[in-house]
């Protein structure tokens, strides 16, 4: 009878504790392919020229590049996320990207922050964007090298 009383405790107790402990949830989507923001600042400079990569592609619309170049939306230029940009050393480089059977060819002139494109990811102009989906797709995958 005690024991029966002491093992009623215990699971009443321990439910206590299970039910008061915080649940996870996901702040946001992430892939197989992506690497968790907190991790971008190991990628070593070696990891982020060898191609080819995968991630994200978006769009965006701004005019002006970390590059130090002014754009428009009908350009054929990306914005390269923050990791593997590293500060300016990656503009004017070439990339070829393909998503969904299709490819572009555009040049590094921006840099996307880390807050929206995760390494392997790229931010692309509206032009670029179109040629491999409608912009109301949104977000793409897309596979990536320099070229």
């Amino acid at each position: 009878m005690i024991f029966n009383k002491l093992t009623l405790l215990a699971t009443a107790a321990l439910l206590a504790v299970a039910s008061a402990a915080p649940i996870a949830t996901p702040t946001r989507q992430t892939s197989a392919t992506e690497i968790p923001l907190t991790e971008q600042q190991d990628i070593s400079m070696a990891a982020a020229i060898s191609s080819p990569f995968s991630g994200r592609g978006t769009w965006f619309t701004d005019t002006m590049g970390s590059c130090g170049e002014s754009f428009n939306t009908d350009d054929m230029i990306v914005a390269m996320n923050a990791a593997q940009m590293d500060g300016t050393s990656q503009c004017g480089r070439q990339v070829s990207i393909q998503s969904g059977g299709k490819t572009v060819t555009a040049k590094v002139i921006d840099t996307c922050p880390a807050q929206y494109c995760q390494p392997g990811s790229l931010d692309l102009s509206q032009a670029v964007f179109q040629q491999l989906a409608p912009l109301a797709t949104g977000v793409i995958n897309i596979q990536w090298e320099f070229v």
